[in-house]
């Protein structure tokens, strides 16, 4: 099976392909941290994302905010790049920048067991008449803060897992191995459709790789992520999503101060794919050894079984050591 999904990937894109009907888009599934981990990844499964309620505090937020507000305000003007659009300031190489954002948001129990559930690989394979099982666990490809003014219009909707070349077939049901990407999203400020919540497609994550119907004004089965300060927001890199539309300011910040919507983002990928940020260049090596095992980990400093990303024909995180 893991090897006709990873075919699937692979499948070049068949612009014939119709669009099978599909029925009316479910909501987006609000769970508390104390749920058991089987209804996160059943949301997941069923609907491609989830919300926790409770992810964390404002007192947290505030402290993230702190951190990272200062790379915010040396930026003059927004980057150009992908989705972006030359308004939203960004904050890269966050989980260096952001202690909070690393050690308390990154490396949450709850999303690093998703991570592990999605994103993982166990493969079987034979040495002679031996079998071996290997794992490889999955890895960091970007941490960024995105700080999105009023008068940003809202993006196309679209899939995160395109920067892998990643092929999807149509499913009635979710298969484990399905996905190589799983993002965490969470907020610095309430969102709202007002100040361009995420718009996100409930369900897409089941879709092939045929043009997506979303209708003729382009809200077909779309909904609002809309979430308060506290709660998180976690997709698979399947789910058809965009940055809805900042039209106008809401008057929600100090006279003189830029009003924006902050929002944290992580990106885990498959321990076996690339990773959007360079984690080796983006992090010194002095730096990491200050940081959680299980970031260093996520950062590559761990081999991916049997035989990914050694030094001098070891694990590298034999560099960490004192």
């Amino acid at each position: 099976m893991a090897f006709l999904l990873q075919q699937a990937r692979r499948v070049a894109f068949d612009s014939s392909n119709k669009s099978p009907e599909r029925g009316p888009a479910s909501g987006i599934q609000r769970l508390k941290r104390s749920a058991p981990l089987s209804l996160f990844v059943q949301a997941l499964e069923k609907d491609g994302c989830v919300i926790i309620s409770d992810f964390t505090d404002v007192q947290t937020l505030r402290q993230a905010d702190d951190e990272v507000r200062p790379w915010l305000e040396h930026e003059d003007e927004g980057a150009v790049v992908g989705a972006l659009q030359g308004k939203t300031r960004t904050v890269t190489r966050l989980i260096g920048r952001s202690p909070t954002v690393r050690e308390k948001f990154f490396a949450d129990p709850i999303y690093q067991d998703l991570c592990e559930h999605f994103l993982a690989l166990e493969t079987t394979h034979w040495y002679g008449n031996e079998p071996l099982t290997t794992t490889s666990h999955p890895l960091l490809s970007i941490s960024i803060t995105f700080d999105i003014p009023p008068g940003t219009p809202a993006q196309g909707l679209h899939r995160d897992d395109k920067n892998h070349h990643a092929r999807h077939s149509n499913a009635e049901s979710y298969q484990k191995g399905r996905d190589m990407l799983l993002g965490l999203f969470v907020p610095a400020c309430n969102t709202s459709k007002a100040n361009g919540a995420t718009r996100v497609v409930p369900g897409s994550h089941l879709w092939g790789d045929e043009m997506p119907d979303f209708g003729h004004d382009g809200t077909k089965g779309v909904i609002d992520a809309e979430m308060q300060m506290g709660e998180a927001f976690i997709m698979l890199g399947s789910l058809y999503h965009g940055g809805g539309a900042y039209e106008k300011p809401l008057g929600t910040t100090k006279e003189g101060a830029r009003e924006s919507r902050t929002v944290h983002a992580m990106f885990s990928c498959t321990g076996v794919h690339r990773q959007e940020e360079i984690s080796f260049l983006s992090y010194p090596i002095e730096d990491v050894k200050t940081y959680s095992k299980i970031v260093q980990e996520r950062l590559g400093w761990k081999q991916s079984e049997p035989n990914l990303g050694w030094v001098d024909l070891k694990s590298p995180d034999y560099l960490l050591a004192p």
